[in-house]
């Protein structure tokens, strides 16, 4: 063929036109752009026109489209990006109610699957399943479903097992979810699901924190025969516990020993402690004789931010005795 030819099939040959939703005008896919950004304000915008856009426009395939971008960006490389696609997904799902949420489970544990995903890739597809659950969480729904409430509780148990990259994160996520179902979806779908971590309460902070956050929630389902069926004991703060529970306060004593701060699960435990009327022995066994006994350092600074925080909280205890007549 002359070169002749060859410019003039060039010039003559119709441009190749992507099919589909790609065809649409660049506005449409810029919001997926723009969502990656790290720039807060500009992701923020760009959710809420991707929503307006939807709604305006209604079209099948820019929602798949939608859900598409977005599942995968869960685990984009670029870890400032990842919270941007979570944020999008979770306010998608929440505008587009009829958009089944077990469907958008699944289609992020087939995405970011972890037993074939490459190894290098490893790593991105965890975060990939954290943030996915997270945009469940954020739209709202959950509550309203307790079968994804569970597939989700599942998913975050197999990732709290990879600790050296997403530390105590799904161990938290459950705690948000928990805090935001209904009791009977507790007691009937998630309380034997939790069996294993609540058994496991002393282990941990994070383990000993879901254990108080699923006890100030449920109190009706976790009654003193339930929590001794689980640990062995009706109570939480009691005399076969203080060493147990001593432990746990050093390790969280160690976890934030650069951030400066109380642990929460430390102050739960603070406010259970004179709930249970078991305050004295709290305070005088696990705080004085142990972690006070604890060379100086991080568990020695943690009882100093616990005393700040547990002067006020007793003071209206001893207000709300007095008043009741006790």
């Amino acid at each position: 063929m002359s070169v002749e030819m060859v410019e003039l099939s060039v010039k003559t040959a119709e441009p190749v036109r992507p099919a589909g939703v790609l065809q649409q005008n660049r506005v449409f896919l810029d919001f997926f752009w723009d969502i990656a950004k790290p720039d807060q304000e500009v992701r923020l915008k760009a959710v809420e026109n991707l929503i307006q856009y939807l709604k305006t426009h209604d079209q099948a395939d820019e929602l798949e489209y939608t859900f598409k971008r977005l599942v995968d960006g869960l685990a984009h490389t670029r870890e400032a990006a990842r919270p941007g696609f979570s944020l999008a997904l979770g306010q998608v799902l929440s505008a587009f109610e009829d958009v089944s949420l077990q469907s958008v489970l699944d289609r992020i544990k087939e995405k970011h699957n972890l037993q074939t995903v490459k190894k290098k890739l490893f790593r991105n597809a965890m975060f990939g399943n954290l943030f996915g659950v997270l945009a469940l969480h954020q739209s709202g729904r959950l509550p309203k479903d307790p079968q994804v409430v569970l597939g989700c509780v599942k998913l975050l148990q197999s990732l709290s097992q990879r600790k050296q990259h997403l530390k105590d994160l799904p161990t938290k996520t459950m705690m948000d979810i928990l805090n935001e179902i209904p009791e009977e979806v507790f007691e009937e779908v998630l309380l034997s699901a939790l069996q294993t971590e609540l058994e496991a309460a002393f282990s941990t902070p994070e383990q000993l924190q879901l254990l108080l956050v699923a006890l100030r929630r449920f109190p009706q389902t976790l009654k003193p025969k339930k929590l001794k069926k689980l640990l062995g004991c009706s109570t939480i703060i009691n005399a076969d516990n203080i060493p147990k529970l001593t432990e746990v306060l050093k390790m969280a004593a160690r976890s934030v020993k650069k951030e400066c701060v109380l642990p929460s699960v430390v102050l739960d435990l603070l406010k259970l402690s004179l709930k249970e009327d078991s305050f004295q022995l709290f305070w005088n066994n696990a705080i004085i004789k142990g972690l006070l006994k604890e060379a100086p350092g991080p568990a020695h600074y943690l009882s100093f931010r616990l005393l700040g925080s547990a002067l006020p909280l007793c003071l209206q205890s001893s207000c709300r005795r007095c008043y009741l007549g006790r």
